[in-house]
């Protein structure tokens, strides 16, 4: 069974590895449709956050093939939208990515019948990879 976790690490920043991303989103036909600081999402929620605590959670989309998919079928946005998104956090000064992308197999079972997301979405989860390791 093929692992479906990939990690990455980088010396730029948080702040620098995003800026990356964004400039390079368009060229594997992404955008960079949200970053949220987990940081600031746990305060505003009522956590007592540690000082120093950085997570971001990024959100991708290719909006135009996102919504001819989503419009063919409403039930393939269930599958469809997270694994556009990964986080990055601070590790002692070192910026890690964790992506957890889907597999054609995983796609089966969850929408057995669209042939088309299972061929089409772990090719958009290998241009994530990619735009990663052209960012980082």
């Amino acid at each position: 069974m093929e692992r479906n976790f990939f990690k990455a690490e980088s010396e730029k920043s948080i702040r620098e590895f995003i800026e990356s991303l964004r400039e390079n989103a368009p060229k594997f036909n992404f955008i960079v449709r949200h970053v949220l600081n987990m940081n600031e999402e746990y305060k505003k929620n009522g956590v007592d956050v540690d000082e120093g605590f950085k997570l971001f959670q990024i959100i991708l989309c290719n909006p135009e093939k996102s919504y001819k998919t989503v419009k063919r079928n409403f039930e393939t946005a269930a599958v469809l939208l997270p694994p556009k998104q990964f986080v990055v956090y601070d590790n002692k000064g070192v910026t890690v990515v964790n992506y957890l992308y889907f597999t054609k197999e995983f796609i089966a079972q969850a929408l057995p019948n669209d042939e088309k997301l299972q061929n089409n979405l772990p090719n958009s989860c290998q241009r994530i990879i990619r735009l990663i390791e052209a960012s980082i």
